[in-house]
């Protein structure tokens, strides 16, 4: 278990001192001071659908996580709690989270069965991962520990079924990975709980073989996929592709969800076409990994990890390469380029400047626009940037858009002729690209008072995040405007014990979250400062926009350009005590 800071998932921290609360650990956190099993209550580490994780000290002031699950909703709630501590008793090596003991509380009438864990100090493998600095050679030596921990436990006759990087922390003391949350495991000795056709998972994660029967067995009563190692195994195969690109193998289908049809029947884009730093010998260990059939993949875990091993002696691959390094401001191109892709990029220029000038026919409506999203509306002429009077259209004269816009891409497809690899994509991807940005905007300050109301009166905590989003909208970007508002979607629970005020709602469902959008190198960044409720209460707040893999800002979607800024429709907030 961990204890880097709240998550989003991260929704009932505990109500300090007073009596413990009996109901189910996701209703009701229990109290600091409760004791359980001679260990002692002292915060909430995470709650999720089948649990609550506390941290617990005992009575020599050794620190532990304590997970308690309920008995009494129902027999399968029961029966996969029993399960999860037994097959905790089976694990024991550094790269698995160690079982430390088990009972049932409250000792003269149960209703909860509590399991004892190591606690891992340390981030999850996402946030390791994803900093700036990580190099290749790190990224593969936990992605080889991963490895190690699935081939003790599936020779224990163990798997794990929601791999992820959630559940895999990064320990602080040595910086090895560390498998963790075995609460939807399987072990053949134990009966089968779900009642669905697949047992509980993360759908990113899911294996195409998964989807194929699912798909082959719709409507069949009874049908019921069982998982395999090869499971297990293309998992990991999406962490390690998130962890060398920052993104999923696969995007979302147009309509939201798993683009299902992607997964079964075509292949990744390469690694080293995402990101141009991921080695070629490094990029065959994950693309194999996420190969469409068990056969297709390694053997076994014990397979990668010799497979990881071979590939770590090698001495034709920097190890050394930063997979993600700090942003940094665009040079030009002939100090970034060979001169051979320079002069290519004379006739790129052409085509993009046809492009612009086709485009720069759209204006805003209304006025000027805000200086903030004005890079996402304008071109960069400086005649524009000094007018701010509204611009009357014109009627086109020539050609239809229609036609305009298959010439454009005409244009940009023939200037991409001769390019192959990355510089390929990138070409094909102008037309999607936003005119030159102005400045990033300088550090600032939260408005008076926003620190101390979000922490002290509103419960919140520095670095807390809220999964929100801008409308009902789901499964396409949204058009968003300099000044959109976020909405607070489901309540937004906090609890700061430091306080002494307990649990409680600090923003209501629905409220509204006022700031300033910015556009800086194809993302959008977007500063809060005020939250309304739907009664009217406005409170000063400091929250920065992260997309949903905790990275600030969001990227811009394809069909951005001037005048039109398209952006995920769910967004993360994170809770800061200044703008950086």
């Amino acid at each position: 278990m961990s204890t880097h800071s709240p998550s989003p998932t991260l929704e009932h921290p505990i109500p300090p001192g007073g009596e413990a609360a009996l109901d189910p650990p996701g209703t009701s956190p229990l109290p600091v001071g409760t004791r359980i099993g001679g260990d002692v209550v002292e915060a909430v580490l995470g709650s999720g659908g089948f649990a609550t994780v506390y941290r617990v000290r005992g009575p020599e002031g050794h620190l532990s996580a304590l997970k308690l699950l309920p008995l009494d909703e129902g027999p399968e709630r029961a029966a996969r709690a029993w399960r999860e501590m037994s097959l905790g008793t089976r694990l024991r090596h550094p790269n698995l989270v160690r079982q430390l003991g088990a009972g049932q509380w409250p000792e003269d009438s149960p209703r909860f069965l509590w399991v004892k864990l190591e606690l891992i100090e340390g981030p999850t493998l996402d946030e390791w991962g994803l900093a700036p600095g990580r190099t290749v050679g790190e990224v593969v030596a936990r992605v080889r520990e991963v490895a190690r921990a699935l081939a003790v436990s599936h020779e224990a006759g163990v798997l794990h079924r929601d791999v992820k990087e959630a559940n895999i922390l990064v320990r602080q003391s040595n910086g090895q990975a560390v498998l963790v949350d075995f609460g939807v495991g399987y072990h053949p000795a134990y009966p089968t709980l779900t009642k669905g056709m697949f047992p509980p998972g993360t759908l990113p994660y899911r294996a195409p073989e998964a989807w194929a029967y699912g798909r082959a067995h719709a409507g069949v009563a009874g049908a019921h996929y069982r998982a395999g190692p090869g499971d297990d195994l293309y998992a990991l195969g999406v962490v390690f592709y998130r962890l060398l690109t920052g993104r999923f193998p696969f995007r979302p289908a147009e309509h939201g969800g798993e683009d299902v049809e992607a997964v079964l029947h075509r292949e990744p884009l390469p690694p080293h076409l995402v990101n141009p730093r991921v080695p070629r010998a490094v990029e065959a260990v994950c693309l194999r990994l996420l190969a469409k059939t068990p056969e297709e993949r390694y053997p076994s875990a014990v397979a990668l990890y010799e497979a990881l091993e071979e590939l770590r002696a090698r001495t034709d691959v920097d190890w050394t390469e930063v997979l993600h390094p700090e942003r940094r401001r665009p040079v030009k191109p002939r100090a970034r380029w060979s001169r051979g892709l320079a002069v290519v990029g004379v006739g790129l220029a052409v085509a993009l400047g046809a492009w612009w000038l086709g485009s720069g026919q759209e204006v805003a409506p209304g006025g000027p626009a805000p200086e903030p999203v004005r890079a996402v509306d304008s071109p960069p002429a400086e005649a524009l940037r000094k007018d701010s009077a509204p611009v009357k259209q014109q009627q086109p004269s020539g050609p239809q858009p229609e036609a305009t816009s298959k010439r454009r891409g005409a244009a940009v497809r023939t200037a991409c002729l001769g390019l192959t690899g990355a510089a390929l994509q990138a070409c094909l991807g102008t037309p999607q690209q936003v005119p030159p940005e102005r400045s990033a905007p300088p550090p600032q300050a939260c408005p008076a008072g926003a620190v101390e109301t979000m922490t002290d009166m509103l419960g919140l905590s520095l670095g807390e995040m809220k999964s929100t989003d801008w409308s009902d909208v789901r499964g396409r970007p949204v058009h968003v405007q300099e000044d959109a508002t976020l909405r607070v979607g489901g309540d937004w629970e906090a609890g700061a014990d430091h306080t002494g005020k307990g649990w409680k709602v600090a923003l209501p469902n629905n409220t509204r979250l006022f700031g300033k959008l910015y556009v800086k190198e194809g993302r959008v960044y977007g500063r809060f400062t005020e939250a309304r409720t739907p009664l009217g209460v406005t409170y000063p707040v400091c929250l920065e926009m992260l997309d949903t893999m905790d990275r600030v800002g969001v990227e811009l979607e394809p069909g951005s350009g001037p005048g039109k800024m398209l952006v995920s429709p769910v967004v993360v907030v994170r809770v800061v005590h200044r703008f950086k």
